[in-house]
């Protein structure tokens, strides 16, 4: 290697040096001097009248590397100094270096939990995947618990935003006689769940669906009130979608979105905590309920129906239409209101076994007025 003593960086027109060095915090291009010594590669400012580079002066040989991402340029990496950057003036230099540096740059990074923030690519995976699985475990009750010591109205705001996404593509089905025959309802069943009334929002929507949104907003679909043969089923399915708000299932399942986008942030940074939100998280928690959720959701349904009279054989005929689309293998829209819930056969059994009155929930006037509203 060609090296330079300190008594040669100066000639006549002051520093000279043979390098360059960024030393990846004051973003200060550093002239100096490159010594090779038995122990590694010692750097020297070629100016001693300008501030010292804030990195290492000695790059040991087995932490010197040469970023993949350098390409054709002679520009070294040292492991403990990650963003400080060397180049060479001459290629015979570089030459020398590329000889005596054993570095590996898959040491390089940041550790994550004692994992290396640019392992290979399988190790990289199964380490994200790793991290994604310990924060839902330890989410899951956490976020149940702040849900429930949240305000009832929380979150309406974004719902609202939600729901106005999906009227600009699906219009809101409206009739005065359909939505008081709908408010009617909702008002007897969030009495009976002692909760505020929820906002009831029907959008034409092919769809067979129904959600409930956080801070009490719950959709219906055309689809789903299409396929409902009367006002008992549609009754059953609102008072699933009441008993998610009465757990604040809705909320729990945004805290645990947002508190997992929360994590890779600080893991990851911002922009691949979006990149692995929009793949991995959108997988893992996409406003779905747990069995469990949807399990409680469907009893506390039935005491939503026996509070005010209400038979449940309407959540039965429903169940049961499902489960024969499910045996034909015909879902279609269907897919997505059961997709996540308990089979449709096992619901259809509880509903049609639960003891809870003799009422329709909406009689055939309010129902067929409700089936206007999308027409």
């Amino acid at each position: 290697m060609t090296s330079i003593s300190p008594e040669d960086q100066r000639g006549p027109a002051g520093p000279q040096g043979n390098a360059h060095l960024l030393d990846g915090v004051t973003g200060a291009d550093h002239r100096v001097a490159i010594l090779a010594e038995a122990r590694g590669l010692r750097i020297l400012p070629a100016d001693p009248q300008a501030a010292a580079p804030q990195c290492p002066l000695l790059w040991p040989w087995n932490r010197v590397y040469r970023p993949a991402s350098a390409g054709e340029d002679m520009v070294f990496a040292m492991l403990d100094a990650q963003d400080a950057r060397l180049t060479p003036d001459l290629p015979e230099q570089a030459h020398a270096i590329r000889q005596q540096a054993t570095g590996d740059e898959r040491e390089a990074g940041h550790q994550v939990f004692g994992l290396r923030r640019r392992p290979s690519a399988a190790l990289a995976i199964g380490a994200t995947v790793a991290v994604l699985i310990l924060v839902l475990i330890s989410l899951a009750p956490l976020s149940g618990m702040a849900a429930h010591l949240l305000p009832a109205g929380t979150g309406g705001v974004s719902s609202d935003q939600v729901i106005r996404s999906l009227v600009a593509t699906h219009k809101r089905c409206t009739g005065e006689d359909g939505d008081r025959a709908l408010t009617d309802l909702s008002r007897r069943l969030a009495d009976a769940g002692d909760i505020p009334t929820p906002l009831i929002t029907v959008i034409d929507w092919k769809l067979v669906n129904a959600f409930a949104l956080p801070g009490g907003r719950v959709v219906l679909t055309s689809g789903l009130i299409k396929q409902s043969e009367d006002g008992s089923e549609i009754a059953a399915v609102m008072a699933h979608e009441f008993a998610h708000v009465i757990h604040r299932d809705p909320m729990t399942g945004w805290i645990r979105r947002e508190g997992v986008s929360l994590v890779l942030a600080v893991l990851f940074g911002q922009e691949a905590a979006g990149s692995i939100a929009s793949t991995l998280t959108g997988t893992l928690l996409d406003a779905t309920y747990t069995r469990d959720q949807e399990d409680r959701a469907d009893h506390t349904a039935l005491d939503l129906l026996r509070a005010n009279g209400i038979r449940s054989d309407g959540g039965q005929a429903f169940f049961v239409r499902l489960q024969a689309q499910e045996a034909g293998g015909s879902l279609g829209s269907l897919l997505s209101l059961i997709d996540t819930h308990p089979g449709a056969a096992d619901r259809a059994a509880l509903f049609g076994g639960a003891k809870t009155g003799t009422g329709p929930g909406l009689d055939a006037g309010q129902t067929a007025a409700v089936k206007q509203m999308c027409r």
